[in-house]
């Protein structure tokens, strides 16, 4: 019998062994390669994408910086900004400190807006900025370029992996005017006017001395005042944080004899016992006192030196004495010492630029050729009753203040209604006229209150599109006054042209972001 052999496959099975192990093996090798390759631009990436984010963590970090500077508080309780808090770079860590990812910040600040300029025109154009100083001027925006640094990516440069961004902040800005300005006597052959008025320090008890224009603005602390629209006169100083409490100047008169004016402490607006600290402005430049009670109007008691001779280096005085009698009576408050309580509701209208300043029928004579702008009278009196004539100027405003009242008239009345007159000319000065006529073009003036956009709104604007505004200062004969005329010019949206008009505050913005890297 024949016996057959079964063949063996053990050799084809270890040959196919062998085959699989050097196919896996050069997949493997294969797959190491292609992950080995893929490494760089995987680090790189994860690198550039926290490295975006820590750029714009810096972004966020400055912005924090620069809504932070914040000066004291103003005398109206106002917080505005302070250039010299303003940082010129920064630099951190993005999370805890130690961390690798951190960013590096610089920042440029300019007047106008940069956003659509060229590099060569920032460059140019971009502020000085000295670190504990800020920027060399008031800064409208600033460019924050901030650059975002995380771990070294192996293999590649040291800057590998960091991206660059920068973005345009838009400061929150406002034309609010901060009250606060020197007290001048006033003469009107002297020019300039030879003494200021000057607190003896800033506690209780203080007196006030005249001291010459020159060391005027030298000593701001002791020097600056606010007539307040309470109707007193405030040492500006001490109605700013660290004070804690505002002064006034105070004066009990007494008979013929002259009393020493002091600072103490302003009592709260409705107390009974404030009335020898109400000073109201009136014809002649004087500051009149009050009567005990309130309602009892004025006294005959002025703000003088007491005297009548120099005061140099003498102390002010309350003299209950004749206006004519106070021969250093008469003052020339800079604007900026404010406008007191006048207002539309006082029936008076008041510049912004000149916020101290009210439109003045000139020497209470409708006739006068020139019109001025003339610190605000008062009258603490709540009937207003002792307001002169020539400072209540009646018109219109729109309803709920917004848009547009007229074409109306502007009048006063002085028992007889006179209505303001156009010109009609470029500069012209405004006159006044008994034959008011709703007809006579000359006599049309147009309110414009809130329009939407500040520049065209508050105005007086007359039937030729001309707007009132302050103009060259009044000549009498060959004196030049210190007060302004009233005109009508262009109209261009200068604050010389607004009236009875609030601030006009531009918001903070982030804008203009581009990545640099």
């Amino acid at each position: 019998m024949t016996m057959f052999r079964t063949a063996k496959d053990d050799g084809v099975a270890m040959v196919t062994a062998l085959l699989a192990i050097m196919i896996l093996s050069m997949f493997s090798v294969l797959m190491l390669g292609l992950l080995l390759s893929q490494k760089l631009p995987t680090d790189f990436q994860r690198s550039s994408t926290q490295t975006i984010f820590a750029a714009e963590a810096g972004v966020n970090s400055v912005v924090g910086q620069i809504r932070s500077a914040d000066a004291p508080p103003d005398s109206q309780g106002a917080v505005y900004g302070d250039n010299k808090q303003l940082p010129c770079s920064a630099a951190g860590p993005v999370d805890a400190t130690g961390s690798t990812l951190k960013f590096s910040a610089t920042i440029s600040y300019f007047v106008t807006d940069p956003t659509d300029q060229s590099d060569a025109w920032r460059a140019s154009h971009a502020l000085g900025c000295t670190p504990g100083t800020g920027p060399s001027a008031d800064p409208g925006f600033a460019v924050i370029t901030s650059t975002g640094v995380g771990t070294p990516v192996a293999g590649m440069s040291a800057t590998a992996g960091q991206r660059t961004v920068a973005v345009v902040y838009k400061f929150q800005v406002t034309n609010n005017n901060i009250p606060g300005g020197l007290i001048y006597s006033y003469d009107r052959a002297q020019t300039p006017d030879r003494y200021c008025l000057e607190a003896a320090s800033t506690s209780a008890g203080a007196k006030i001395k005249y001291v010459p224009a020159i060391d005027c603005g030298s000593n701001l602390i002791h020097q600056l005042w606010i007539y307040d629209t309470d109707y007193r006169l405030k040492l500006a100083s001490t109605t700013v944080p660290p004070a804690t409490s505002a002064m006034c100047i105070t004066g009990n008169p007494n008979g013929a004899t002259p009393v020493p004016a002091t600072l103490q402490v302003c009592p709260a607006p409705n107390d009974p016992a404030r009335w020898n600290q109400l000073f109201s402005w009136e014809g002649g430049s004087h500051w009149r006192g009050q009567n005990d009670p309130v309602a009892n109007g004025y006294s005959g008691a002025y703000l003088s030196s007491g005297q009548k001779g120099d005061p140099a280096g003498d102390y002010l005085y309350v003299w209950n004495q004749a206006a004519s009698d106070n021969e250093w009576g008469s003052f020339h408050p800079d604007a900026r010492v404010g406008a007191g309580a006048a207002g539309f509701n006082t029936h008076q209208i008041v510049n912004y630029l000149e916020f101290g300043r009210c439109m003045d029928v000139t020497h209470g004579d409708v006739n006068e050729p020139q019109m001025i702008t003339y610190p605000c009278k008062q009258d603490p009196n709540p009937s207003q009753s002792q307001l002169n004539w020539n400072h209540k100027w009646y018109y219109d405003e729109p309803a709920s203040s917004v848009g547009a009242a007229g074409p109306q008239q502007i009048y006063i009345n002085n028992g007889t209604k006179y209505c303001l007159v156009s010109p009609g000319t470029e500069s012209g000065w405004v006159t006044f006229t008994s034959g008011c006529s709703v007809s006579a073009d000359n006599q049309k003036w147009t309110r414009y209150a809130n329009t939407g956009a500040y520049s065209t709104s508050y105005t007086f604007v007359d039937a030729w599109g001309r707007c009132a505004a302050i103009g060259p200062s009044y000549k009498v004969g060959s004196n030049t006054e210190v007060w302004s005329t009233i005109i009508t010019t262009t109209c261009n949206g200068s604050l010389g042209q607004k009236w009875n008009a609030p601030p006009n505050t531009v918001s903070a913005s982030l804008n203009g972001y581009w990545e640099l890297r």
